[in-house]
């Protein structure tokens, strides 16, 4: 039966509206929020890694809000060292010897101490002349810090003091520190030392023949090589940078040192023959680091006790390598 042009009209019409609403629906589908558009799922991917982690800082069925916890942890978890097998090393170590022999150890990421004695006390004063060049430093940039002196009108005396042992810039240097007086100088360096935990008797200029001596002890300069590993001696910053000039290479060291081509460390060294041998420095290793500090006063011969020197701060280096960790 032939259509009539009105019922055509109303055919053609709700075909357009027809599409119409589909056309709407899909519109309305691609608009949707694109964050809930579910994402290809990758073959090669198990279903739980695309999952929510704990520690995303989403929101609990209950409402409280997830912790994030501080990623405070080292990138590797690091071991405690034995310290009852290292005492019992560092003293068969020392066994036997005449002079006087003073040795601590700190591991600076557990705070960790570790010593051994033979003669005097660890902690007792011993005469030492070029180990209150890392106390110098220190008081420099605590100076600075503070606005008395400018960092790079003496750094060059401070590169010079800790990479070449040059006495007359460090003698330099503390002039400056007392404002052109040498034993105000030697005082605020003093004052520097107590203000962080530790002492040092500073009494004389490092080059001349003053018949005054200098005196540290090895717990002092280990304690304030800690506090420096750890960022607290002035300032973070601070400590960066003389760390950074601690471990810079010496040239011609008095105690040859062979800890390995993957080891970086730095010391202080102090070579009086016939009155101290002494030693103040930080060991880097691919993990972690420690501290050593050993002195020595009268020893009985001096390539001996360099070579003492250089055993010790060998000895320790098992005990914080994690591969061969006790």
């Amino acid at each position: 039966m032939k259509m009539k042009k009105p019922d055509i009209f109303l055919a053609i019409t709700m075909c357009l509206l027809v599409l119409a609403a589909v056309l709407c629906i899909v519109i309305l589908f691609v608009q949707k929020d694109p964050e809930t558009k579910p994402e290809p799922v990758n073959p090669q991917t198990s279903s739980t890694d695309s999952a929510l982690p704990s520690d995303s800082g989403a929101v609990t069925p209950s409402g409280s809000e997830i912790v994030v916890p501080t990623d405070s942890k080292p990138a590797v978890e690091l071991k405690a060292i034995d310290e009852a097998a290292l005492k019992a090393a560092l003293d068969e170590s020392l066994k036997g010897l005449t002079s006087e022999w003073q040795v601590m150890v700190i591991d600076p990421a557990l705070d960790t101490h570790v010593e051994s004695a033979v003669n005097c006390k660890v902690d007792a004063w011993m005469t030492a002349n070029r180990m209150t060049q890392v106390f110098i430093m220190g008081t420099v940039f605590k100076q600075a810090q503070d606005g008395t002196l400018k960092l790079e009108d003496v750094l060059a005396d401070v590169k010079a003091m800790m990479t070449t042992n040059d006495t007359y810039a460090a003698d330099r240097l503390t002039e400056q520190l007392g404002g052109g007086d040498a034993a105000k100088g030697r005082e605020a360096v003093k004052t520097f030392a107590v203000d962080n935990g530790v002492k040092l008797g500073f009494n004389r200029p490092l080059t001349g023949n003053s018949t005054a001596k200098n005196y540290v002890s090895a717990a002092y300069c280990a304690e304030l090589l800690n506090k420096l590993c750890k960022g607290e001696l002035v300032s973070d910053a601070a400590s960066r940078q003389m760390l950074e000039l601690l471990l810079t290479p010496v040239e011609n060291p008095e105690i040859a040192l062979d800890l390995g081509a993957d080891v970086k460390y730095g010391f202080v060294n102090d070579v009086e023959a016939g009155v101290c041998i002494c030693s103040m420095g930080v060991v880097q290793l691919p993990n972690r680091s420690y501290v050593i500090s050993v002195v020595c006063n009268e020893p009985v011969t001096t390539d001996g006790a360099k070579k003492k020197v250089a055993d010790l701060v060998t000895l320790v280096k098992p005990y914080f390598a994690e591969e061969t960790n006790p």
